[in-house]
């Protein structure tokens, strides 16, 4: 193999791990754009263009957690969705379905509440390894659900317009100095947003890293010397742009008010200087926050390393104990190994019998060393949702058992059921609820359908179901829901569902 051949495979081999990391960041969006809206309500929404939505959801959350600094509520979203689908699609505001048509698309985008796997090969280990990624992250806080897009997600909402290898902020502030030069007050604003949602991308990653460093120090150690190379060494020459910006900002200002510009001009200025001074303090907040970090990066490692390996002789505790003490004899233990040296060697005649006598094949051989386990760290998210799939499984089962031996069921009798096989614990139990609501977001299911091509979560978890059964019991079978409203309200009010009658199909 020619030196050429071998510098290609190498290359081939060590950058493609850190490719097909890089990638993983527009996986969501591919996979967004494939699973189109053709099989929500019988392709009634099919000409909605999903890649336009997905692009549109994530600059209304850079929009709200960049620029205005707050986390976005899921009425606040559906606003914005409701709005876009009526303007951008020419859908009827009345049109009853938009509500569950908006729930579905932000069912999608956030993946129920998973992440995004990318699984690829590592060509190194000879393995395949799953990358994590995701678009929407959810946070409880005071009674309310509140969500911000991730720092993946506004990476790659800049990438689709810049380059990676460069400074983002120093390209805009170069674009920046320019629209100054020519009075393009108004474009400097959006350049200086481009900036502060680039300075919170940074923020969001270093938060990220000091939550892998609580969970695994080295990992963590890892993630952060890439940030550092790959994100934080342009610092210096940002800010000597940042102060370059600053001051023609001040001398377009001063000019301003010498020749008397108009007020609209005089305002675009104005808010140009706040909002730079703006970036320039976020800025020197990342700075200080990743130097922070790195310190305290630093001496977590180093806690590490002493938790790791066991001290065998500390000579200067062992000194300093004798010291305060006062009794010199504690260094015993130290000094006496060297005045028990024996200098003079010696061996018996015994040894040259076997000596002389010992055969090649019978040397000793060194011990071998077992290989070493690799560890995968499991993710909280992937603990919960392991017990809600044990769970929604065990659920599913008890109702197509049901339902095979009987025509129709309703969700009381099938709550009795429940309460039969697992007490009823089983009704403080918040993945049973989750259960019925995953349930009641369709009114039929034909599990023949649903192996071939599933559509939800739920959905994924019947068609394991069907394929493990190996009486082909389940293969067959469909069922419909029924939601019945309370007849006990008076006529003039509005009804709600108390019930829901499960009816199997055909069979």
């Amino acid at each position: 193999m020619g030196t050429e051949s071998h510098i290609l495979i190498h290359e081939m081999i060590d950058g493609h791990e850190e490719r097909m990391i890089n990638l993983k960041k527009f996986y969501p969006f591919f996979r967004l754009c494939d699973h189109a809206l053709t099989q929500f309500r019988e392709g009634r929404y099919e000409r909605i263009d999903m890649g336009y939505v997905t692009m549109a959801v994530l600059r209304f959350f850079i929009e709200e957690n960049s620029f205005n600094d707050r986390k976005v509520v899921y009425e606040e979203y559906e606003s914005f969705m409701r709005e876009l689908l009526c303007r951008d699609f020419y859908l009827d505001r009345d049109d009853t379905g938009i509500t569950e048509l908006i729930q579905y698309i932000f069912d999608k985008i956030t993946n129920e509440g998973r992440p995004f796997y990318f699984e690829y090969y590592e060509p190194k280990t000879g393995q395949k390894k799953a990358a994590r990624t995701r678009l929407i992250e959810s946070h409880y806080q005071e009674g309310i659900v509140a969500y911000t897009i991730s720092s993946d997600a506004v990476e790659f909402y800049l990438e689709t317009k810049e380059m990676k290898d460069e400074s983002r902020i120093s390209i805009e502030q170069l674009l920046l100095n320019k629209m100054i030069r020519s009075k393009n007050f108004k474009g400097g604003l959006e350049v200086i947003r481009r900036i502060n949602s680039e300075v919170t991308r940074l923020m969001l990653k270093q938060n990220e890293i000091v939550t892998l460093l609580s969970h695994n120090i080295f990992e963590g150690v890892k993630e952060l010397d890439h940030f550092s190379k790959s994100g934080l060494r342009w610092f210096d020459e940002e800010q000597k742009l940042f102060d370059t910006n600053l001051e023609l900002v001040k001398k377009a200002l001063l000019k301003a008010q010498e020749e008397d510009y108009n007020s609209h001009a005089l305002d675009e200025i104005f808010c140009l200087n706040q909002e730079l001074k703006r970036a320039m303090d976020r800025h020197e907040a990342l700075l200080s926050a990743c130097t922070k970090l790195q310190i305290q990066a630093d001496e977590m490692m180093i806690k590490a390393k002493h938790s790791r390996f066991r001290r065998r002789m500390d000579f200067s505790d062992l000194l300093r104990k004798a010291m305060e003490k006062d009794d010199i004899r504690l260094l015993e233990s130290m000094v006496s190994p060297l005045f028990g040296v024996k200098i003079k060697k010696t061996m018996g005649f015994g040894c040259l019998d076997e000596c002389l006598l010992c055969r090649n094949g019978e040397e000793e051989k060194g011990e071998a060393e077992p290989e070493g386990i690799e560890e995968n760290y499991v993710f909280e998210d992937e603990i919960e949702e392991e017990r809600i799939y044990h769970n929604f499984s065990l659920l599913l089962r008890i109702l197509f058992d049901t339902l095979l031996s009987r025509k129709s069921l309703m969700l009381e009798e099938l709550q009795h059921l429940y309460i039969m096989k697992f007490t009823e614990n089983i009704l403080n139990n918040g993945d049973y609820y989750g259960f019925l609501a995953h349930l009641s977001q369709k009114d039929y299911y034909h599990l023949m359908q649903i192996r071939e091509k599933p559509d939800t979560f739920l959905e994924e978890i019947m068609a394991e179901l069907v394929m493990k059964d190996r009486n082909k019991n389940y293969e067959d079978l469909s069922f419909s829901l029924e939601f019945l409203p309370d007849q006990k309200l008076d006529a003039g009010k509005e009804n709600y569902i108390t019930n829901i009658r499960f009816e199997r199909q055909g069979m």
